[in-house]
């Protein structure tokens, strides 16, 4: 049995190959010819780059995908690799099986190393390095060094976010929680009942109203790769680059199950088709096409759940917003009184406030304001109270109520009941474009248009005025007539 690295191959003709894999594709003719007994083993991780010549019956006869291993797989390799390893009573393997999505075997050996040698410095400083053992705090120490190789450069550290960190949203968080976490953490359920989880989530609402806070929170709490994409990284000078980027996410999302794909600003991918010409228009458009066919196609999206962003939902296009895509469209609104409460106590809780400051009161007078500009009030309290004396040590509710007098908030009532009436008026505004539309196409195909019918009646009025009165100047001066 022979193994040849196999990429090398890769050639449309014989001609443009290098001489060395010129050599090795004859070699590889006549070794097939001649020798029946020989069999002849080649790896690659690179398939496409090779010729489709040699991928056929009589050269490659069979082709073994080698996939990322499952969570029973890696249970059985970390069993392996540990055999030899002295593990604490309170270190379950297959917790850590669970908990290694898109771990290859080697990066399960990396693993194991770093965990053995982080136990191993701890026994160090402990004097005592004979009787050490793995624990699971090794275990979780050696994550943070060693993560899967598959998603590396794509992926993004998952943000440290927790539910506690955004005030208020109860019922929104609680929505979130059931659709990101349950499919991971309570699969059986979902696979006793039959039940497919969500593919999609679209949160829209006005800006500063944590939207990205909410995902990383929820991208924290599942416990999932964690992919983010932007429309900055998408559009590209070069044709084709930035759907090349979107569907190698959406294949290494699939190896790496489950993970969360996260689109800030979702309308700049999503935009809608045929608002204009342009060249950016028609960039959107294929970027679309492509994000449409990765979430809902015939390849399907098992294990990936879709958590998109955005304060302009009017400009989504309607194909995303249907069940199967955006299963869910939640709203997430302006803080009210209890939020704002909340706000002012996660932002507040590492800051030394003196005994004047009521956050209640002050969360009754800020109302309009956005998590964002809560969050910079307080900072900007703390600024004020650093510029009357730079060795301050509290903040007092003076240097509140000065910031809270300079700032105004950015949105309306108007703009909130926009908002909030989106997915009320969508349904609606939707099939009347879209009637008018329809009328429109009916009269252009039925040759009937009122505003046509106008032009013709003016027209035909002006030439009939025109052919009176050249009628009338004939007759007056006709051939016989002597000109003066």
């Amino acid at each position: 049995m022979h193994s040849v690295p196999v990429e090398i191959l890769k050639g449309s003709k014989m001609s443009e190959l290098p001489h060395n894999s010129l050599h090795s594709w004859t070699l590889i003719n006549l070794l097939l010819l001649q020798q029946e007994s020989l069999w002849l083993h080649q790896l690659t991780d690179r398939v496409d780059a090779i010729d489709p010549a040699l991928r056929r019956s009589g050269r490659f006869d069979a082709e073994i995908e080698v996939t990322v291993p499952n969570e029973e797989d890696r249970f059985q390799i970390l069993k392996l690799y540990t055999k030899k390893i002295p593990l604490d009573p309170s270190v379950d393997i297959k917790i850590i099986a669970a908990s290694c999505n898109g771990y290859v075997g080697a990066d399960l050996e990396a693993l194991c190393r770093e965990a053995t040698m982080f136990a191993i410095k701890r026994s160090n400083t402990n004097e005592d390095a004979i009787n050490f053992s793995l624990t699971m705090e090794d275990w979780q120490n050696a994550r943070s060094i060693v993560g899967p190789s598959i998603t590396r450069g794509v992926t993004v550290e998952v943000p440290k976010v927790t539910w506690e960190d955004i005030g208020g949203l109860k019922d929104l968080k609680k929505k979130l929680q059931q659709a990101v976490e349950w499919p991971i953490k309570h699969s059986d359920a979902f696979s006793r009942l039959g039940i497919s989880p969500v593919r999609g989530i679209l949160l829209h609402g006005p800006p500063g109203c944590s939207k990205t806070t909410l995902a990383k929170a929820a991208a924290h709490a599942a416990q999932a790769s964690f992919f983010s994409l932007s429309g900055a990284e998408l559009y590209s000078m070069y044709v084709g680059e930035g759907e090349a980027l979107l569907r190698n996410t959406f294949q290494r999302a699939r190896l790496a199950a489950p993970s969360i794909i996260f689109f800030d600003e979702a309308d700049v991918v999503a935009t809608k088709r045929g608002d204009s010409s342009s060249n950016s228009a028609t960039v959107g458009e294929r970027l679309l096409s492509t994000l449409l066919t990765e979430i809902d196609g015939l390849e399907e999206a098992k294990g990936i759940l879709v958590l998109a962003a955005t304060n302009r939902p009017y400009a989504i296009d309607a194909a995303l917003m249907r069940p199967g895509r955006f299963d869910l469209v939640l709203y997430v609104p302006p803080p009210d009184l209890e939020a704002r409460y909340e706000i002012l106590c996660v932002h507040t809780r590492n800051m030394k406030t003196a005994s004047d400051v009521n956050l209640r009161r002050l969360a009754e007078d800020t109302e309009l304001f956005t998590g964002a500009e809560l969050e910079g009030l307080c900072r900007e309290a703390g600024i004020v109270a650093l510029r009357e004396d730079i060795s301050a040590t509290v903040v007092c509710d003076r240097h509140f109520q000065i910031v809270k007098d300079s700032v105004n908030p950015a949105l309306t009532k108007a703009e909130i009941n926009s908002y909030s009436s989106f997915m009320k008026t969508s349904s609606q505004a939707f099939p009347r474009h879209f009637d008018s539309d329809m009328e429109s196409d009916r009269s252009k195909k039925n040759g009937f248009n009122p505003m046509s019918l106008v032009k013709i009646s003016v027209a035909s009025f002006v030439l009939l005025a025109a052919a009176k009165y050249y009628n009338i100047g004939g007759d007056q001066i006709g051939p016989h007539t002597p000109m003066t």
